[in-house]
């Protein structure tokens, strides 16, 4: 696998303002079948995301039908399958019990029957799944983050440099930035109405994740995946999971990268073999190359004050997730009152009109760059030590099982007590 040890910095935000609707939807004809036919879709993870995908696409365009769907659990597909019934209001969803496909091996039969493929499963798996459906010529919308380690993330660009090569449309679940609001507020602040922007706070604080108790009979790795919110290899930890939304919009509106990390955390709430090994609680402070500095906190934590946003403070004015610009005497100065589409379908619009349309859209690059941000800051909490991104990209050090199978040995193992290995700052090795 190519290593980019001397990334530049030009390379590294390449591509990165390309978010707004429109502004993205660029290249030639990449579909050639009759534009009569009409597009086979086929979806891989049938959690409650995936699920929700084929309804906000179900939504928003009649030019496809579902013929295949894929999970490693039964019970999650054919739950995922009668969810979305009740949607399907125009007969599209035609799947046969013959493309019903269970298992580690599911994403390559799902892939054979599609033009479109739908990528929803935990991040571990997407590097794999990006490459055979590149591989195999498909057009894909695929859910964040996009990798939990930075083998991963390279196996992602790598990938990417061929779907580029084939002009594949690429649509990735970030969805904020097809919010047609925070296109507005951001050019805004790309048009000075904040002055300089010198500091940046983000916020994810939720709830704890439902926990699935262990049953008799289950492997460590069926336990751990259905428990996939509560280990560090299949969730990729907060930041990874949930904080990327809001910390992809605030690169998006940096029109960069950061470039090193900071931060601490631990677990205050989840406690013992029932909740894995995540952390429960984390802080984060990431430096741009300009030196503004953004500060992430987020947490999993039951009974807690909360709140998911952003407060970015400017030179002469601030804005938040509330599509508001205030002046420094916190008058409101600018709002977005308009109605608008939701985010969730205007996403998978954009990818299906551009498969038809024979234009290209491709998310990789940015939501690639974004995940390695979350990762960088991981690194840097569970070691305690300052992550440089020249540091970071370097990194061979895997998160993943060997393999993926039922009885694999896995990269945390519960002891004696039940308990898995947590996280120790200071002592933990991330490089």
């Amino acid at each position: 696998m190519e290593k980019i040890l001397n990334l530049k910095r030009r390379e590294f935000v390449k591509k990165s303002s390309l978010a707004a609707i429109g502004s993205s939807v660029l290249g030639n004809p990449s579909w050639s079948k009759n534009k009569n036919e009409r597009l086979r879709v086929g979806i891989v993870g049938c959690g409650e995301r995936g699920a929700g995908a084929i309804v906000n696409a179900l939504a928003v365009s009649d030019a496809f039908d579902l013929v295949a769907m894929g999970d490693t659990f039964k019970d999650r597909l054919d739950k995922c399958y009668a969810d979305i019934q009740p949607y399907d209001k125009k007969g599209q969803i035609k799947v046969e019990e013959k493309n019903k496909f269970v298992g580690f091996d599911a994403y390559e039969k799902v892939i054979a029957e599609s033009d479109v493929v739908f990528l929803v499963t935990p991040a571990p798996f997407r590097p794999m799944h990006f490459e055979a459906a590149v591989n195999a010529g498909k057009h894909i919308f695929m859910e964040k983050p996009l990798a939990v380690d930075v083998p991963g993330y390279h196996k992602i660009m790598e990938v990417n440099k061929l779907a580029e090569e084939k002009k594949l449309n690429v649509v990735v679940g970030l969805q904020m930035r097809y919010k047609k609001s925070f296109q507005e507020l951001i050019s805004k602040i790309w048009d000075d109405e904040i002055g300089r922007v010198v500091s940046i706070d983000v916020y994810f604080n939720v709830g704890a994740p439902r926990i699935h108790p262990r049953q008799p009979g289950q492997t460590e790795m069926e336990y751990q995946m259905r428990n996939w919110r509560y280990f560090t290899w299949l969730w990729g930890g907060q930041l990874a999971g949930q904080t990327i939304h809001q910390m992809d919009v605030m690169n998006w509106m940096m029109k960069d990268f950061p470039v090193s990390a900071k931060g601490l955390g631990g677990r205050q709430t989840f406690n013992g073999p029932n909740q894995g090994n995540t952390w429960d609680h984390h802080f984060t402070e990431f430096e741009y190359p300009n030196g503004t500095k953004m500060h992430v906190q987020s947490f999993t934590m039951d009974k807690c004050w909360g709140r998911m946003g952003f407060y970015v403070q400017g030179a002469r004015g601030s804005a938040d997730e509330r599509n508001r610009i205030y002046d420094l005497d916190k008058n409101v100065v600018w709002n977005w009152r308009e109605d608008e589409p939701n985010e969730y379908e205007v996403e998978h619009d954009v990818l299906f009109r551009s498969i038809l349309n024979g234009k290209q859209v491709n998310d990789t690059e940015y939501g690639a760059k974004s995940t390695l941000t979350t990762i960088m800051g991981r690194m840097a909490m569970h070691s305690g030590r300052i992550m440089t991104l020249e540091d970071v990209l370097q990194s061979e050090k895997s998160l993943l099982p060997k393999e993926f199978t039922w009885d694999a040995e896995m990269p945390d193992m519960p002891d004696a007590n039940g308990n898995y290995t947590i996280a120790m700052p200071g002592m933990t090795k991330v490089l």
